[in-house]
């Protein structure tokens, strides 16, 4: 069978073409790294709505995607954004400062928008403690880690409460528990005689008869302050920047949903961080004007000024916004 010049010429022509054409695009996946509680409930709520996903669409980006790996500890969340395991994480403000120092001239780690501003609370169940001065020598505070905010900011109120430079006066007090152990063990009354802690465990011990009050990390900053955040690395930012658009956008809008129906984001708090608490008792912690979402971060500054003060920090920011990404704008932050 003859075949012509000009038709073998238009058939390598159509393979060549096919060989040329460009590959399909790949999804853009997003790896979030967060922790257990009430205060990530914003990721949550971006996950179970898909809210990166209608937001990526409204910016030409199809086929975006959010992973929410949920791991313990503040320091699991550093490793796995510095290992590229993650590209985001939420975490709390000292260690927004710390990694923003100490990856400045690599990754680059910035806030993008702050989560939550929920108070830590400093409970006991010892009727003579009114303040700091009152626990005695064999009495433990219990926190989730030496590093965690908590332990930060009692060192803030130890300053406070016993004089300039006496920040570490409660340090030999402390006690390192995840909050359900130091919780058991605050309830039974063991050596632990308080519990540096959040929500929703500061709202289970309130309820037992015995426990109250001492501070919050609202009392000693002198503001409410943004509890954890969302961060991200300049590398990954300036990679995706429309990307990085829709999820500061997602973040916003899921804030909406969590203000304008409680109960329903409360379920998905529990389809994600089953409980046998009923959804109410999650509603009510959600109305409690002490717990605020907003992408807004505040407080920033109070952390890094007693960081830098005692040694924590070697270079101070000048401003919150040193250390967060612009999509936040010009917004009263501090």
């Amino acid at each position: 069978m003859y075949i012509s010049k000009a038709t073998k010429l238009a058939a390598v022509l159509a393979i060549a073409g096919s060989c040329l054409q460009a590959p399909a695009a790949q999804a853009k996946e997003v790896k979030v790294a967060i922790q257990f509680g009430l205060a990530y409930l914003p990721i949550m709520v971006m996950k179970d709505d898909k809210l990166l996903e209608a937001e990526a669409k409204k910016r030409g980006i199809g086929d975006a995607t959010l992973t929410v790996q949920k791991i313990s500890g503040s320091t699991a969340v550093n490793e796995a954004i510095l290992s590229g395991n993650a590209d985001m994480g939420v975490m709390g403000t000292p260690s927004l400062l710390l990694m923003w120092e100490k990856t400045s001239s690599s990754l680059g780690v910035k806030g993008l928008a702050a989560m939550s501003s929920f108070p830590m609370i400093l409970n006991t169940t010892k009727d003579s403690v009114r303040s700091l001065k009152d626990f005695g020598p064999n009495d433990r505070i219990a926190l989730p880690a030496t590093t965690a905010p908590q332990a930060l900011v009692l060192r803030m109120a130890s300053e406070k409460q016993f004089g300039p430079g006496q920040f570490k006066r409660m340090d030999t007090s402390v006690v390192a528990l995840p909050h359900p152990e130091a919780m058991t063990a605050l309830l039974s009354k063991t050596e632990v005689a308080a519990h540096f802690t959040n929500v929703p465990f500061s709202a289970l011990e309130a309820q037992t008869p015995g426990v109250k009050r001492v501070l919050s990390s609202h009392d000693v900053l002198g503001t409410k302050a943004t509890f954890v955040q969302l961060v991200a690395t300049s590398r990954f930012v300036k990679s995706e920047p429309k990307l990085t658009e829709a999820v500061y956008a997602a973040v916003q809008e899921a804030m909406r949903r969590i203000e304008a129906d409680p109960q329903r984001v409360a379920q998905i708090y529990l389809k994600n961080e089953p409980s046998k608490l009923p959804v109410d008792f999650y509603v009510k912690l959600l109305k409690d004007p002490e717990n605020a979402f907003s992408p807004i971060p505040s407080g920033i500054m109070k952390y890094a000024d007693f960081m830098a003060r005692t040694g924590q920090l070697k270079k101070k920011p000048a401003s919150w916004k040193e250390v967060y990404f612009d999509y936040v704008g010009n917004a009263e932050g501090n």
